[in-house]
């Protein structure tokens, strides 16, 4: 349930820029839709209609003329999405990619107002951390740990091993800790978010790190402090440019992945990977749905204005293009691409549900 609210959001919201810029621009808007046909139910308010359809795996604004239509009409009215100036198509067209990321950085400045969590390792915000703890902020996939029930977000709050007792100072203290007791069986105290104590008792193991025995857990000295509403714009902006750029980074490592013929699918997610992500960062409250969220409109930001036929990026390209030459894109052309271009995605889709479903 939490996943399709989480959909509805982000499609909502981009497909909202394409139709708020397309009303302010004076084109036709025909529909506002969520999700894919048959429809479930319609209402039409003034010219546009406003629907829900069948298939909850996107939506869409029906914008008059956006696809070239050979129609009489639209080549002549001035109201149809390509008799519209080129800038104006443009900003329609960007509208929802730059409205997706206007929802991270207000998610991103959101959860960093008030009381916020650092590692006091920040350069700018640690020194004034308070009431710091060691938290997990990693656990290997299949490690001690993991099987153990310790999870991201995890307070550690004390390690004991063969009578000895860990100076919980920093994370080099913890793994030095280790290091020590390598061969002997570590109690763990800790503590999830908003939980109780509990106590484990596991044995490091080799394969986790190369070259020695390893519990298989990230941590770091993370301690609150107060932010004020310029603080956290700061901190905000600053998240925000730092996942668009690692999002960046991802596709490239993806594009050289496909140029080496290498397989991709362990790196992508359809809605049932998605689905399970959200079910298990719901466990660790608001604030971690509140922040998947905004890596999940950051994505759809990025893929939408990829250079991609049905794609937000496709049709820009055919704008510039059409700009340039001062001549349109014959439709069935245009109509062939995008065509071909939806059914690969679709493609694309279908295939990485079933991988999801099988992994």
């Amino acid at each position: 349930m939490l996943f399709f609210v989480i959909l509805l959001v982000l499609v909502i919201v981009h497909e909202f820029g394409h139709f708020i810029f397309a009303k302010w621009t004076n084109m036709r808007v025909d529909e506002f839709a969520f999700g894919f046909p048959p429809r479930l139910f319609a209402k039409k308010k003034g010219e546009t209609t406003y629907s829900i359809n069948a298939i909850p795996l996107g939506g869409y604004v029906s914008i008059w003329g956006e696809n070239g239509e050979p129609n009489d009409i639209a080549k002549s009215h001035p109201r149809a999405f390509g008799n519209r100036p080129w800038w104006a198509q443009l900003i329609v067209l960007i509208a929802g990619v730059a409205m997706n990321m206007f929802l991270a950085w207000i998610i991103f400045v959101s959860i960093s107002f008030g009381k916020v969590e650092v590692s006091t390792s920040d350069e700018v915000y640690g020194k004034f951390a308070k009431d710091t703890m060691l938290v997990v902020t990693d656990v290997a996939p299949d490690s001690p740990a993991f099987r153990a029930g310790i999870i991201p977000g995890s307070a550690i709050l004390n390690v004991t091993s063969a009578g000895a007792k860990a100076n919980l100072v920093d994370a080099t203290s913890l793994i030095n800790f280790i290091g020590a007791h390598n061969n002997d069986p570590l109690t763990i105290t800790y503590r999830h978010i908003g939980g109780v104590p509990s106590s484990t008792t596991i044995a490091a193991v080799y394969g986790i790190v190369p070259d020695k025995k390893a519990i298989g857990i990230s941590v770091d000295n993370i301690g609150v402090i107060d932010t004020t509403f310029l603080e956290a714009v700061k901190i905000g902006s600053a998240r925000t440019y730092d996942m668009t750029m690692m999002t960046f980074g991802g596709l490239r490592m993806l594009a050289s992945s496909v140029y080496k013929g290498e397989s991709v699918l362990k790196s992508l997610s359809g809605p049932i990977g998605i689905a399970k992500i959200v079910g298990t960062t719901s466990e660790y409250g608001y604030k971690a749905v509140l922040t998947l969220v905004a890596i999940l409109s950051i994505n759809l930001a990025i893929f939408n204005i990829l250079p991609l036929p049905a794609l937000d990026g496709g049709r820009m390209v055919v704008v510039v293009i059409e700009a340039i030459t001062k001549r349109k894109v014959p439709h069935k052309y245009y109509s062939w691409v995008n065509v071909v271009g939806f059914v690969l995605l679709m493609l694309l889709l279908l295939i990485v549900t079933i991988h999801d479903i099988n992994g």
